[in-house]
């Protein structure tokens, strides 16, 4: 985060952050350590004082910007990871995370190659309904080049008020000249729910991808639609939900419990809520629930899904969720823009757990630098200082409504585990260097040549599967990655050429002619295994070949369906959700439950 500013408004800005601290400090209750207010108006003076001094007479001229920077990461480092202060770029870009809409043309995009690329237009926004399409290269805004360019500057010129036009040029697969399209901004709409649908004749599925402003009014439509359809069953799928705004969640945890239950609490040094559902859910107790969770559920995602599973109203499955157990506040800090994000509270499920991982919490930075060394160096432990630091560590013992044992300090546990199978290193490298979506733009116009329609249905030829292998080994970027075991061969043959060369060998190459042979039979064998990976793989590469055409031609409801029906934890919930008894089993309590709620 680097911009210019005046050493008189980096003081300002240091100020105010110390002082709203002192305010909070001074009306806090703590009994555990109290400080005179002096104490800390005399620490005030004395960074002021370091930060005149550096400014007038330090050997060399100091940025402010930089100062503060540094002065700002200093104190998260005693405070924890999701404490910030946000420039005023970045605090707009929460607005619109949190608010859900803003003035644009309704492109997602990325740079592919280097070059500003659409990834996909959003149904019903001008640019869909003026025929932009995945894979299109954006070769201006505004009449200006936009070689070199970052993802931020394109969106800067995208965006703007709404009613106002832009135009852009791009470069078409299977087009020779640029074509220019003038576009009308609109208010665009990310959506809370980007999909719901029907898995089987009664199981319905809902897609939440954040916690927004309209969050609610979204899954309340979703489930609306989905009863129309002859829903009996439900998967909410919170997978890769990064959280967001916790009024959000409380009233989506209360569309799934009964008045009055409990949904989380907050306690911080100047705050302490309860949250409860004002009124029974829309989906009724007898309907079957599963809440989908991994790695990348946090927060609000978490309270959600807490709140289900110690009620027991529903199943959990997939993995274990990030664990971020905090609360945050913004404080607007002056009329620039910029804006502090403060850790003000824990939260606590219904029945007392807290799930914030330690890393996640109060000098958790220095937790996850330790934890990194600690791998680098090949450590199984992080250093015991840390440990010990950590505020969240202790993993209580809690039970659910029913009896079932839960544990705090370390995310939300899923009832059932599935864990997905590790993805070939080929197909890997194929994902990450995006070849399905390059392969469907490139072969898109063929296709549509041809006559193919491509929908649910449609099956990828064999032919398809050819070209794409062929598509792959012809790209010098995807052929130069090498696989660990070629990169490994490789450091071992430098070391032999060196050993050598030690012996006296000036020799470039391997001298000894068998063992040359033998390290490039070795070569040609483990260059083999890459490609014989693509026939291993063939059933995951047609259908990364189908997704990426559903996406570019169909769209990504479309493709999104058609994901499903191949995703092994979508497909456990569908296992569970369609056999009552083990349903039942598995959500119900121990033969012999303890007092619910109680923590040993």
């Amino acid at each position: 985060m680097k911009f210019k500013t005046s050493f008189s408004c980096i003081v300002f800005k240091t100020i105010f952050l110390i002082t709203f601290a002192a305010s909070v400090a001074s009306s806090a209750t703590s009994k555990s350590e109290k400080k005179a207010p002096g104490d800390f108006y005399e620490e005030l003076s004395r960074l002021n004082k370091v930060l005149s001094e550096i400014n007038l007479k330090y050997v060399e001229s100091v940025d402010p910007a930089e100062l503060s920077e540094s002065a700002i990461q200093g104190m998260r480092n005693i405070l924890d990871p999701h404490t910030a202060v946000f420039a005023p770029k970045d605090y707009e870009d929460l607005k619109v995370s949190t608010e859900g809409e803003f003035g644009g043309v309704g492109i997602t995009i990325s740079l592919r190659d280097n070059i500003l690329t659409v990834i996909s237009p959003l149904a019903g926004t001008p640019a869909f309904k003026l025929g932009i399409r995945a894979g299109d290269r954006i070769m201006k805004i505004g009449g200006k080049d936009t070689k070199g360019w970052t993802l931020d500057e394109a969106v800067g010129e995208l965006r703007g008020k709404v009613g106002t036009d832009v135009t852009i040029s791009i470069a078409r697969a299977g087009v020779t000249d640029l074509m220019d399209f003038t576009i009308t901004r609109a208010k665009i709409v990310v959506h809370a729910v980007p999909y719901s649908g029907m898995l089987t004749k009664d199981i319905g599925y809902i897609k939440l991808a954040s916690f927004s402003l309209k969050t609610r009014e979204e899954v309340v439509d979703a489930i609306q639609r989905l009863q129309k359809q002859g829903m009996k069953k439900l998967v909410l799928d919170l997978r890769y939900n990064p959280g967001g705004l916790l009024n959000q969640a409380v009233e989506i945890g209360e569309l799934f419990l009964n008045k009055g239950d409990l949904i989380v609490s907050t306690r911080g040094r100047t705050q302490q809520t309860e949250s409860r559902a004002h009124k029974n859910g829309i989906v009724s107790p007898d309907v079957p629930l599963v809440v989908l969770v991994n790695q990348g559920s946090a927060s609000a995602a978490e309270i959600v899904s807490g709140a289900i599973q110690d009620w027991d109203r529903g199943l959990i499955i997939g993995r274990t969720s990030f664990g971020k157990g905090s609360v945050q506040t913004i404080f607007p800090l002056d009329n620039q823009g910029y804006a502090l994000k403060l850790t003000t509270a824990f939260y606590y499920l219904p029945f007392g757990r807290c799930i914030n991982k330690p890393e996640n919490g109060i000098k958790g930075l220095k937790i996850r630098e330790e934890e990194a060394l600690a791998e680098e160096e090949g450590l199984d432990e992080p250093a015991d200082s840390v440990k010990a630091a950590s505020d969240t560590v202790a993993q209580d013992t809690f039970f659910t409504n029913a009896g079932r044992k839960m544990y705090g300090g370390g995310g939300i546990t899923p009832d059932v585990d599935v864990e997905l199978d590790p993805i070939p290193w080929v197909v890997q490298v194929q994902e990450r260097m995006t070849m399905y979506f390059k392969f469907a733009v490139k072969i898109r116009p063929s296709l549509e040549k041809q006559g193919v329609k491509i929908d649910g249905d449609w099956q990828v030829p064999d032919s398809l599967f050819t070209q794409f292998k062929e598509f792959c080994l012809k790209d010098t970027n995807f052929t130069k990655i090498k696989s660990n075991s070629i990169a490994t061969l490789e450091i071992l043959e430098k070391d032999l050429i060196r050993e050598q060369n030690f012996m006296g060998d000036s020799s470039k190459t391997l001298s000894d002619t068998l063992l040359s042979a033998q390290v490039n039979a070795l070569r040609k064998a483990l260059e083999n295994d890459r490609n014989n990976q693509f026939e291993e793989n063939r059933e995951y590469i047609m259908d990364g070949i189908k997704r990426e055409l559903l996406t570019s031609i169909v769209g990504d409801s479309a493709s999104t369906a058609f994901v499903l029906k191949k995703d092994a934890q979508v497909k456990e919930a569908i296992k569970y959700l369609s056999d009552m008894d083990l349903y039942k089993k598995t959500i119900s309590a121990p033969t012999k439950s303890p007092a619910k709620g109680k923590k040993k």
